[in-house]
């Protein structure tokens, strides 16, 4: 009898690391695999674009600006190419000789052949200071007229107010005044119009006209 419980005994403690064997050899399916091949995937790197935050431009970088349309880079080139005399000539031949004297330019400084209003100074040749004295008007380099249908004495003074503005300051002898002094003045302004596409006058013109 106690040979049969040894022998009993002795299984049962043969069948107890067989038992541990066995335990072990399940853990091997156990869900840890998996998360060690998650683990591995997690720290793979990602080849991924994201579309979500776009980058931030490089710092320096200016950004681009629209380009000029092939009709503003033609309006621009062909108004610099405008030449001040050129323009001058364009004119002269449509404003009558006064008493039989023909024009001269004497001022073609304020000319832009760019600009909406800008003008040039003539009077008659051989002149003195009182002669008289045209201000011919130009628009983007394009002659339109003279400011006024009479000339007027003196060098008038014409002033730039704004692109499409000029202020003219006429210079006269007040009574009893020589023509040296000509103290007296009278003011007078030209816009330019861009929806009626002419100059529009203001003020007045010397007295005695």
């Amino acid at each position: 009898m106690l040979r049969r419980s040894c022998a009993l005994l002795g299984a049962a403690l043969l069948c107890l690391p067989l038992a541990s064997c066995s335990g072990d050899a399940a853990q091997d399916n156990s869900p840890a695999f998996d998360t060690v091949r998650n683990s591995t995937t997690d720290n793979a790197p990602d080849n991924t674009e994201s579309t979500d935050d776009p980058e931030a431009p490089a710092a320096g970088v200016s950004p681009t600006l629209p380009a000029e349309s092939p009709a503003e880079e033609e309006d621009a080139e062909s108004c610099e190419s405008i030449d001040a005399h050129a323009a001058y000539e364009s004119g002269i031949g449509t404003i009558p000789p006064w008493k039989d004297n023909n024009w001269t330019l004497v001022d073609f400084s304020q000319f832009d052949p760019c600009a909406e209003l800008s003008w040039q100074i003539i009077t008659i040749e051989r002149g003195t200071a009182s002669s008289p004295y045209h201000i011919m008007l130009f628009h983007k380099g394009e002659y339109i007229g003279t400011a006024t249908a009479e000339p007027y004495g003196f060098f008038p003074t014409v002033e730039q107010v704004s692109g499409t503005e000029i202020a003219v300051t006429y210079h006269w002898p007040r009574e009893g005044e020589a023509n040296a002094e000509h103290t007296g003045t009278t003011e007078a302004g030209f816009r330019w119009d861009d929806a009626e596409q002419k100059v529009i006058m203001s003020g007045d013109v010397p007295p005695g006209s």
